[in-house]
């Protein structure tokens, strides 16, 4: 009668010896395929975080008030910043979630001194719910195109 133990017994010792699988080796076409799908996805993701620095850097450059031009960084590093922050969250990788989880705040606070600074200002809750939809839609979108590879396109063969 065997005994009860904590590990599982394998039914053929040498099973236990042998090396684990090797990765099946794929078609060079397929490896060249799945490595423009990469460049792709990577490129894209920088475009749109070089679009949006832009946009903010535009946006950024609109503000006349003189105690809203007066920060820490210049406005230029701060677009840059939030574009990379973009381009990274729109990565379809596992570490992605960290320029979307960054993306938010920087962003609210960002767009509240464009809307408060401009000429003529917009008031105070206005500017704040309207801060508050940009730093909404642009973490929703970074979530979306970070998880866009998976879904089938409109007109794709998939």
């Amino acid at each position: 009668m065997p005994k009860a133990s904590a590990t599982a017994r394998c039914s053929d010792p040498a099973d236990a010896m042998r090396t684990p699988r090797e990765p099946p080796a794929f078609a060079p076409e397929i490896r060249a395929q799945a490595r423009r799908r990469r460049l792709k996805r990577v490129l894209g993701a920088a475009l749109l975080g070089i679009v949006v620095a832009a946009y903010t850097y535009g946006a950024l450059q609109e503000r006349v008030l003189a105690e809203d031009t007066n920060d820490l960084l210049p406005p230029v590093i701060e677009a840059l910043l939030l574009g990379a922050a973009f381009a990274v969250g729109c990565l379809p990788v596992g570490w992605s979630i960290i320029g979307r989880a960054l993306l938010p705040v920087p962003t609210l606070f960002l767009y509240l001194t464009v809307f408060l600074g401009k000429a003529p200002p917009l008031p105070f809750y206005p500017a704040f719910v309207l801060a508050l939809v940009y730093a909404g839609a642009l973490t929703t979108l970074a979530a979306y195109l970070a998880d866009r590879p998976e879904r089938a396109r409109l007109g794709s063969s998939r």
